[in-house]
């Protein structure tokens, strides 16, 4: 690692997925708030390549190997980072759990049938933790490493 820059623009991507994850539960807002959810896929896409053209610029000789690699690691850090805010987040207010568990199963395809709904509310909330941490994952990751793709075909390179 040449420069740190992938750090600086992940604490500020997960800085600002954070700010939006506390407005939409302060406020009130689903879970599934399409708002939210397409604000903090767009910071994390804008930081990530905002880091492929630092990088590229800070250093002109780098490949796209490289490049790749700063916006990779980008993606990494934001993720951590909003992964154990998550994780204290539900520890410090527990009664998000339960409107995250009623919201997913009400929007779920069993959401009409009454005995197949409690039995996946069970089995959601023995599972919170791994089923969120493991969406929220793969709604940051993938977006992330596109992302990543992205600013390194575009970054100035040799």
């Amino acid at each position: 690692m040449k420069t740190k820059n992938h750090i600086w623009y992940g604490l500020v991507a997960a800085g600002l997925i954070i700010v939006l994850f506390l407005i939409q539960y302060f406020a009130g807002l689903p879970f599934g708030h399409i708002g939210i959810r397409w604000a903090s896929i767009g910071i994390i896409v804008l930081m990530v390549i905002l880091s492929c053209f630092r990088y590229s610029k800070l250093f002109e000789d780098a490949s796209f190997g490289d490049v790749f690699g700063n916006g990779f690691r980008t993606t990494a850090v934001t993720v951590v980072i909003f992964a154990i805010f998550f994780i204290v987040f539900v520890q410090l207010f527990p009664e998000y759990r339960e409107k995250f568990v009623l919201e997913v199963v009400a929007a779920g395809p069993n959401a009409a049938s009454t005995a197949d709904r409690d039995k996946d509310i069970a089995m959601l909330k023995d599972n919170f933790l791994v089923s969120a941490l493991a969406g929220s994952l793969l709604n940051y990751l993938i977006p992330g490493v596109l992302a990543a793709l992205l600013g390194a075909a575009l970054a100035k390179k040799k």
